[in-house]
């Protein structure tokens, strides 16, 4: 395993981070590229050139992420995506997401980090039609990526409550098992595809060796037990993260890798046993501690003992 980060757009930017952290390996942002904003995909030259200049340079750039429906944007509650493609079939935002796969796999990216933020419907009886959208889509798309070569990592959306909110929701009394459920100002919730459970149904619907989830440790947020999900998802592991937080949903607090609950050591143990040879990447690392405190060059030391230890 390799110890990964976001990539910027120049080069010699991205280079220098990275070697100043310590790390080889880095993640491309589709959305932040030429040619998203009109189009929904990245242009390929450019794309192509940023890849290329990073592999002249001994910096893996096969990895991308990127936001399912997102483009065209469409208003919704603050915090989570309008699932209403996923009942119009807006073939506008679908052909954008398969010219996407197109364009990574001709640019030769083999993992992607596939957000899925999609909120539930407003109304409750459009949320059995909206899966079964999500399914068609994804039975398009994942074809596409397989023809490519392209593993989609899918990243269900559990996430913890902002400051404020978090408050807000232990106050009132609300527990783990109204995640699914919870509905808040500065919150996004409830998503659609919120917990491990949902990733479990959409690989069954759209069986592929492309159609795969990114282990994120984050899974343990609403409940889920992420050692025993390394091993269930196994070789569907196209993308990981790693995080640590204070405790699950809703108290629970970003923090920096190996300072909250999170058996961090024990996760890595369980994908180096189920034969995981990618990348790792530390995300969501809390607040600094100090003024000037770099977050990121912290968490990739702690993940670089345990990859070594």
């Amino acid at each position: 395993m390799k110890i990964g980060i976001g990539a910027s757009n120049d080069v010699k930017e991205t280079v220098a981070r990275c070697k100043e952290v310590g790390v080889s390996s880095v993640y491309i942002s589709c959305s932040s590229m030429k040619g998203f904003r009109e189009n929904g995909y990245p242009e390929l030259d450019c794309l192509l050139r940023l890849r290329e200049g990073l592999e002249k340079e001994g910096i893996d750039a096969t990895s991308a992420t990127y936001w399912f429906a997102k483009w065209p944007d469409r208003r919704f509650r603050p915090g989570a995506t309008n699932p209403d493609i996923l009942l119009t079939r807006n073939r506008e935002c679908i052909d954008a997401m398969a010219k996407m796969l197109e364009v990574l796999g001709k640019a030769g990216v083999t993992s992607i980090l596939h957000y899925i933020d999609l909120g539930k419907p407003d109304d409750p009886s459009q949320e059995d039609p909206c899966w079964e959208g999500l399914i068609d889509i994804y039975s398009e798309l994942v074809p596409i990526a397989e023809n490519h070569g392209i593993g989609i990592g899918t990243h269900s959306l559990h996430r913890l409550l902002a400051d404020g909110v978090r408050e807000r929701a232990v106050d009132s009394g609300m527990r783990i098992e109204d995640y699914n459920t919870y509905r808040a100002e500065g919150w996004g919730g409830p998503f659609l595809v919120g917990t491990w459970k949902e990733l479990r149904c959409l690989i069954a619907a759209v069986p592929s060796p492309s159609n795969g989830i990114t282990l994120c440790t984050g899974m343990d947020i609403p409940g889920g037990d992420v050692v025993d999900l390394v091993r269930e998802f196994g070789e569907k592991i196209h993308f990981c993260q790693l995080r640590d937080h204070t405790g699950r949903w809703p108290e629970g607090i970003e923090v920096p890798p190996g300072e909250g609950t999170m058996n961090l050591k024990a996760i890595v143990a369980a994908l180096s046993e189920m034969g995981f040879s990618g990348v790792v990447n530390p995300e969501h690392l809390g607040k600094p501690r100090y003024e000037g405190e770099d977050l990121v060059k912290v968490a990739v030391g702690y993940v670089r003992g345990l990859l070594d230890g």
